[in-house]
């Protein structure tokens, strides 16, 4: 796997300023188990695709609702901790709309962009599409096309750093924000 630029925790450069892809996207198990392979990750635009199987699909046979908003808030959690020098963050809103089915052993090529960049919120916008060919009767007959199937906004809340090796948050419901203190979740 090829490697990407990364950030320590604590905001600095790392010494060796590159991590593999599986090791940034730890915790992405899903991904892995129905084979998506990443293949752009920047602050600006993750790619990846995968082909539809039993694993990502419904009992009928068409990719799995599930899978296409796991995979978007996925992609949008992973630029998001990028673009804000890795903070983690939660998911407070999303929403997927499912334009058209995709079948058994279809390629699904994914898209993720930031829409907004702030200082705490996130908006990012994740398509899925998949490349046809054009029927006999339209302007270029056998063309290859990409089709959307899918559209997916994530809003993500960027606030918490990550802890520091070993440190252990006192209590789940206490967070420890960029500022450094603790406060309660509903404080922030």
């Amino acid at each position: 796997m090829a490697a990407v630029p990364s950030r320590d925790p604590t905001g600095g450069h790392r010494e060796d300023s590159e991590i593999s892809r599986t090791k940034f996207l730890q915790g992405a198990a899903i991904l892995e188990f129905i084979n998506f392979e990443m293949e752009i990750v920047s602050e600006s635009d993750l790619r990846g695709s995968f082909i539809v199987s039993e694993k990502s699909a419904l009992a009928f046979g068409v990719l799995h609702g599930g899978i296409t908003a796991y995979i978007a808030e996925t992609m949008a959690s992973v630029g998001a901790t990028l673009v804000s020098e890795w903070q983690r963050g939660a998911c407070i809103g999303m929403n997927v709309v499912h334009l058209k089915e995709v079948p058994h052993g279809n390629k699904v090529m994914v898209k993720a962009v930031p829409l907004r960049i702030g200082k705490r919120i996130q908006v990012w916008d994740v398509t899925f599409s998949t490349e046809e060919k054009k029927i006999p009767h339209s302007t270029k007959p056998g063309e290859i096309v990409t089709t959307p199937v899918a559209i997916g906004r994530v809003t993500l809340m960027e606030v918490l750093q990550y802890p520091q090796k070993g440190k252990i948050l006192d209590a789940p419901s206490t967070a420890v924000p960029t500022d450094g203190k603790q406060k309660p979740l509903s404080k922030l």
